[in-house]
């Protein structure tokens, strides 16, 4: 099925009653080349990727509860590029423009949108921690603003 505005306009009128199923439900294969425990944002990605990018198939994801339900899509539902560790930043900057694209390559509405995030310190250390943060963050090409009381408009 493709999406459409126009589809998606139709559906939110009658209740999103005509959705048609959107997966396969096959019996598990007696092997895989791949196994990857989790099917939150890693381990759904893990599999996209390897699939995309090096014309894998035979994976199976094993997830306990529903696919994407994890802190992607279910808990604090952030995807971010505030690491420090050397290595790290560059990754996960990465890791983050590829969101930017997904919609468009899977044609299934993600719920991405690029937001903020304010983190609130409670000690001059914690201050120190989120201003080195913020650092690497702009040394890294990402952006990052270190506020003060009279930045915050509640």
């Amino acid at each position: 099925m493709r999406f459409s505005g126009l589809k998606i306009f139709r559906e939110g009128l009658t209740g999103n009653k005509g959705w048609t199923k959107h997966w396969r439900d096959p019996e598990p294969k007696k092997e895989y080349d791949i196994l990857i425990i989790g099917g939150g944002g890693h381990g759904l990605s893990t599999a996209y990727y390897l699939a995309k990018n090096h014309g894998l198939r035979n994976i199976a994801v094993l997830e306990k509860g529903y696919l994407g339900g994890g802190n992607v899509g279910r808990n604090t539902t952030i995807v971010r590029a505030n690491y420090f560790l050397p290595g790290n930043s560059e990754f996960y900057s990465h890791s983050l423009k590829l969101w930017e694209n997904l919609e468009n390559d899977l044609n299934y509405n993600v719920m991405h949108s690029q937001r903020g995030l304010i983190n609130l310190f409670h000690s001059d250390g914690q201050r120190d921690a989120f201003a080195r943060r913020g650092n690497a963050m702009i040394n890294q090409g990402d952006d990052a603003i270190l506020l003060d009381t009279e930045g915050v408009v509640i």
